[in-house]
């Protein structure tokens, strides 16, 4: 009885490394699978793609807030005309610029005032294509009363030059100076 004893002991004993080899090996097997498919994963991540599609691609900061957003304005969009491209953003979450062309066929470049400073409308430099081809670059005040513009207007009685602008106290009223090649020209337009 002695030997039998000793015999389910030695038998245990070897069932017990046998099935502890086992789990070594099926560990060890995992581990393999996971590095291979980790290092076929991370090379197709170092591969470039000949394209990437998407509607819209945001990019974030280390807290997690959107800095700059590639991507088409939402319907019912508050601008002018509804844009496609680059929009960026402060770390306060505030429109700051952008770059997109626009549904009306043209296509802008503009630069805003942080919120708070100033008037509501933040736009403070635009560079701005129209449809037909003219352009202008215009530099606004904080309370929204354009400064100066550079022109190139197509077409029948276009101006090409720069302009300046006076404004009256209240508003109302401002005047224009415009410069160019052949003369200045002064002109005054009601705001209203």
């Amino acid at each position: 009885m002695n030997n039998t004893s000793e015999s389910g002991e030695k038998r245990v004993a070897t069932l017990e490394r046998s099935l502890h080899r086992a789990k070594l090996v099926a560990s060890l097997s995992g581990l393999a699978v996971a590095l291979v498919l980790a290092a076929a994963f991370t090379r197709g991540l170092t591969q470039a793609s000949d394209e990437v599609r998407t509607h819209r691609l945001v990019i974030v900061d280390d807290q997690g807030h959107p800095r700059a957003v590639l991507g088409q304005d939402p319907a019912n969009t508050q601008r002018v005309s509804r844009g496609a491209g680059l929009t960026l953003y402060d770390d306060n979450g505030s429109e700051r610029g952008g770059f997109g062309t626009m549904a009306d066929g043209s296509v802008v470049l503009g630069l805003d005032a942080p919120a708070g400073v100033g008037a509501p409308m933040r736009d403070r430099i635009g560079l701005k294509v129209f449809p037909n081809g003219s352009a202008y670059v215009m530099l606004i005040d904080n309370k929204t009363g354009a400064v100066a513009r550079l022109l190139s207007e197509e077409g029948p009685g276009g101006i090409r030059g720069v302009q300046v602008f006076k404004w009256q106290p209240d508003g109302s009223r401002y005047y224009i100076r415009t410069i160019t090649f052949d003369g200045d020209v002064r002109d005054s337009i009601s705001r209203r």
